[in-house]
């Protein structure tokens, strides 16, 4: 068998509870493909597949007693099963006209390794127990019988393209009343597992465990290499053309990386599709630049390039990333706003065209989210930057980019975000749900559910005169109130209790022996989640954070940002 590469290893993680019937006997075919499915041919797949394997399984069968197989995941492999079944009967052990046969058909087998091969194995329990169940099993090498009185029982119908299996009886003696159920069918690669060990070409990723945690969150782990990068992607919708969403992107270590997709309630959602993909780097070092993406839009017909500034720290890396997103009039020169305390990172700092973001109601009607969205898989194209740890720093308009980003863009794209002087608008969020502006003129007319996981600080000053802190209308929009906004993102992340009143913040306490309270007692910090999500409210402090015209607060909040970016 010729060698095989793919870049894609696929499973699919059944919810509780789920039923969905992917095979009707006689009439259906299951198809599995390395790159993706669709409602018309679902596919079977699972751990103990090897990367990139794709394969048609027929099932046909003499009688339709029980049509229907469905989809589940057992601990020895993956298959069809479940509480529909299959019964297979022998009413006249001397008659074999009314053997009931099923019939299992292996055909366009792509993607294993040398030496692999792909085993059926049927799976089943007797009925009857009082006899002794006998079988047939057809196959290239011709007929064989077979008997087994335990249950539940396996038949091991290894490496064969197409087998077929009947009930039978004795052919002589006393009538026989033979019966049996399948009500699993595993397929499993067997012989080399195909993780393949030469870390300079990346092979696929090699799944090794699947399942369901104790709060319902599905979660995978898979081989890695050193070297290599690793996207784990997710569908919830398997239509054609399949869309799949990156919820992370690994750094291989030459071990098992394990992932908890947080997001996905299984109780609450009927089933969630996964699958692990090489992303292997292909622009080699990124170095000090200007990186440029064209785009098009109603203000821009023909095509205009966008552009951001890069400033990567020395060493090898992998490095930490910060993109830094300037206020209303300003420029890419914001790259150089926080001094010198994220001289350790690689910093972007993008330019907004007519210098401002696209939020609400800004001169530019510029596809932003689309434009950052692409710089990010631009920046994780570059083998010295580590997409792990992906930070996105706005101020002002920057600010309420962030937060845009923060409702919009996949988990994959960033994990940290930092928001100076905005909340959300309140188009962002009300009636109880985040919105997201599908088509493009700010109405944000669709709900959205954000991305959890992130780390998210917000700081604003509540006498700001241009973005009210206890929210309303300002610079042409209407704004949440500050702390309400980041409560909303702390819910989005997983918190579950009610929204601090504003009395309850801590103020900072200057050379308290607990570093957690070091800041100036001007500041207040509103925490949630155990600091994943923070808020500090700056008492007088203004647009600029300064407090009685001075900058003092301002500087400070600079540290506070960097901490978080750098934590």
């Amino acid at each position: 068998m010729r060698s095989f590469v793919c870049n894609c290893a696929f499973l699919i993680l059944p919810a509780f509870g789920w039923t969905q019937t992917i095979v009707h006997l006689g009439t259906s075919q299951i198809t599995a493909s390395a790159i993706g499915l669709s409602d018309t041919h679902p596919a079977i797949s699972g751990d103990s597949l090897g990367a990139g394997i794709s394969f048609n399984l027929s099932i046909a069968a003499s009688s339709t007693t029980t049509p229907a197989l469905t989809l589940s995941q057992h601990p020895d492999g993956i298959g069809v099963a479940g509480g529909s079944y299959y019964e297979i009967d022998n009413r006249n052990n001397l008659d074999p006209g009314d053997d009931e046969t099923m019939t299992f058909s292996l055909s366009q087998v792509a993607g294993l390794a040398e030496g692999q091969s792909l085993c059926i194995t049927a799976i089943g329990i007797r009925s009857i127990a009082s006899d002794t169940k006998q079988y047939s099993l057809t196959d290239a090498s011709g007929t064989r019988a077979g008997t087994f009185n335990s249950s539940p029982f396996v038949i091991d119908v290894s490496n064969q393209a197409s087998v077929s299996l009947s009930a039978v009886g004795p052919n002589s003696g006393a009538v026989v009343y033979s019966r049996f159920i399948v009500n699993q069918l595993h397929l499993q690669v067997v012989a080399d597992d195909g993780g393949g060990d030469d870390a300079t070409s990346h092979p696929s990723p090699r799944i090794t465990a699947t399942g369901i945690d104790s709060n319902g969150h599905p979660y995978l782990s898979f081989h890695t290499q050193s070297g290599a990068n690793y996207q784990i992607q997710s569908s919830t919708a398997l239509s054609n053309p399949t869309i799949w969403t990156t919820l992370a992107t690994r750094s291989g270590t030459g071990a098992a990386i394990s992932l908890t997709d947080t997001s996905v309630d299984t109780h609450n959602q009927p089933q969630a599709f996964y699958r692990v993909t090489t992303a292997p780097p292909t622009n080699g070092k990124l170095t000090d630049r200007t990186l440029t993406i064209e785009q098009n839009w109603a203000q821009e017909p023909t095509g205009f390039v966008r552009t951001a500034d890069v400033i990567v720290p020395s060493g090898s890396g992998p490095h930490p990333v910060v993109i830094m997103l300037h206020g209303n009039g300003g420029t890419s020169s914001f790259i150089n706003s926080m001094g010198s305390l994220l001289d350790s990172v690689i910093r972007v700092a993008p330019n907004g065209y007519l210098n401002s973001w696209n939020v609400d109601n800004e001169g530019s009607k510029a596809p932003d989210v689309a434009f950052l969205r692409e710089l990010i898989e631009q920046l994780k194209s570059y083998d010295n930057v580590d997409p792990e740890r992906i930070s996105i720093y706005g101020s002002s308009n920057g600010a309420g980019m962030t937060n845009r980003l923060l409702i919009d863009l996949d988990g994959d794209a960033f994990q940290r975000a930092a928001c100076r002087v905005s909340q959300m608008i309140t188009k962002m969020y009300h009636d109880g749900s985040f919105w997201t502006d599908p088509v493009g003129d700010n109405s944000y007319s669709q709900t959205i559910t954000p991305a959890a996981g992130r780390h998210i600080l917000t700081i604003s000053g509540d006498a700001d005169p241009l973005i009210p802190y206890t929210g309303g209308n300002g610079v042409g929009t209407t704004f949440m109130d500050a702390q309400e906004s980041t409560y909303r993102f702390a819910q989005a992340m997983g918190e579950s209790g009610t929204q601090l009143s504003d009395a309850s913040g801590v103020s900072g306490n200057l050379n308290d022996a607990d570093p957690d309270n070091d800041f100036s007692p001007v500041f207040v910090r509103y925490r949630y989640l155990n600091g994943q999500v923070e808020h500090y409210k700056l008492r007088g402090g203004n647009h600029s954070l300064h407090v009685n015209g001075a900058n003092t607060y301002s500087t400070e909040a600079k540290q506070l940002i960097a901490d978080f970016l750098l934590n």
